[in-house]
């Protein structure tokens, strides 16, 4: 018994010196590569001249001019459009309002007054204004071009 027990060690020994020889080389030639893992590296980052656009843009530098959000407020006719203009010149507004037709009623011409993006104190001085102009509408949306 004490033989087979000799023959058993050694077929170990050697199987393990074996299995390291090999982990060793296997180690060197691929996990440490390190110029592979840099070249990976380089892959993975992002590089503007392999973007490709599927799509073209709608708004920003790559497509139309973008669109600013507005207040619209309106329609009047033309005797209260001028009221109204005058009451959003109270306002002080940074950039004036722009006036638009929206069509036409009984044969009169009706107006619209857009604000430019409003920031929240303006919307709540548009909307008590709009209190004394029965009949009109504060609707949010793109400015006209």
């Amino acid at each position: 018994m004490a033989e087979r027990f000799k023959f058993s060690a050694k077929t170990v020994f050697f199987a393990m010196v074996v299995v390291n020889v090999l982990f060793f080389a296997y180690a060197r030639l691929s996990l440490d590569n390190r110029a592979g893992a840099a070249s990976r590296i380089e892959d993975l980052q992002i590089n503007p001249g392999r973007i490709n656009l599927l799509n073209a843009a709608t708004r920003g530098p790559g497509g139309q001019a973008p669109k600013s959000a507005c207040l619209e407020w309106g329609s009047f006719a033309a005797i209260d459009a001028g009221k109204a203009e005058v009451a959003l010149g109270r306002l002080g507004l940074p950039r004036p309002p722009l006036q638009r037709t929206v069509g036409e009623s009984g044969g009169a011409k009706r107006y619209a007054y857009y604000v430019r993006e409003p920031d929240a104190g303006t919307v709540a001085q548009i909307a008590e204004l709009q209190r004394s102009f029965a009949g009109t509408e504060i609707k949010a949306g793109p400015c006209p071009s």
